[in-house]
């Protein structure tokens, strides 16, 4: 995405997660909220989560 500022060491990530690299703190906390959604223990599981995650992304009308 050239259209977004990002900071240097972005290579290999998300664009999603480039638009947070000018603010260390923002993609730390960033990538932390993730795993913890995805990746802690739930009663949904993790294609449940995953599912969810690509509804909200359509009624967002979100393409990434």
């Amino acid at each position: 995405m050239t259209w977004v500022k990002h900071g240097p060491a972005v290579e290999g990530r998300p664009n999603i997660l480039a638009s947070h690299s000018l603010n260390p703190e923002a993609l730390d906390a960033h990538v932390r909220l993730y795993r913890v959604v995805m990746f802690s223990p739930s009663g949904l599981s993790r294609s449940e989560r995953e599912a969810m995650a690509v509804a909200v992304s359509v009624v967002n009308d979100c393409h990434y």
